[in-house]
């Protein structure tokens, strides 16, 4: 066989293997394109529910320009009927002023059914805020564990990762937590980064000292911080954890850890 012919033979060959490559290439396109916007539509979807919710419960407070001064905190109401009418397994309310955090929370019957299922009970990654299931069904316990996912679209409980900047953690250390019977301010006192293993649910405590031990233990190495840190564990009578994924490393958990500083019973 000539040089010639062992070329001609070749070129069919090559020209089918580039074709293959380009059909796969743009198989391999489609399907990231497709992935991409069903996100997009995901992330869509979640927060305009969640926007309707807002609605239904009757909150007329926008966190991107905080609580307004002159509303008092027993004078936040919520339609709790109405909430859950949509789901009965509502248990109270998070605001975090200046930023994304403005949602109901749920309490499932373990820790796994929220972290896909929105407000409404419909199946999405985005998922709910939760309490963890062994907590405190009035969110009143010694140990308060919120989770909530770090999503890409700055939903949910991403806006805890920005946390690590001490300047933003000072700006924002004002969070409010609605329950049927309270409204409460917490402040934050520090933000750290566990493993998800750490000991963090633990929900019964013999007295104040291990209570206190137990804070210590867990706000090791933290990433912003209150000053006098010591101090202000061993005035505070309960915390509460909100919990969310660290962004690169899944295998960790951001925990902004808030502690109670007043409590009023809702006007009527």
């Amino acid at each position: 066989m000539s040089i010639e012919e062992e070329t001609d033979e070749a070129t069919p060959k090559g020209g089918l293997l580039s074709r293959l490559l380009l059909i796969f290439g743009s198989a391999l396109l489609v399907m990231a394109l497709a992935i991409a916007g069903y996100m997009i539509w995901q992330y869509w979807d979640a927060q305009n529910r969640y926007t309707q919710i807002q609605s239904v419960a009757g909150l007329n407070v926008n966190t991107q320009d905080g609580v307004d001064i002159n509303t008092k905190l027993e004078d936040l109401r919520f339609d709790w009927d109405a909430l859950r009418a949509i789901n009965p397994d509502i248990v109270g309310w998070i605001l975090v002023p200046g930023t994304n955090i403005n949602y109901p929370i749920v309490q499932g019957s373990d820790n796994e059914h929220y972290l896909y299922h929105l407000f409404d009970d419909s199946y999405s990654g985005t998922g709910a805020i939760f309490a963890d299931y062994q907590g405190s069904p009035t969110l009143d316990g010694i140990n308060n564990i919120i989770y909530g996912h770090n999503m890409l679209d700055g939903s949910m409980f991403s806006d805890i990762y920005l946390y690590n900047n001490q300047d933003y953690f000072n700006r924002h250390s004002a969070v409010y937590l609605y329950t049927p019977a309270l409204n409460m301010e917490l402040t934050a006192i520090a933000l750290i980064n566990i493993s998800e293993n750490a000991p963090l649910r633990q929900f019964e405590f013999s007295g104040e000292d291990e209570f206190n031990a137990f804070v210590s233990d867990i706000i090791v190495s933290p990433i912003s911080v209150v000053p006098n840190l010591y101090a202000t564990i061993v005035e505070a009578d309960a915390l509460y954890s909100l919990v969310t994924c660290e962004t690169f490393d899944f295998s960790r958990r951001v925990v902004l850890c808030c502690i109670p500083v007043r409590s009023v019973v809702p006007s009527a």
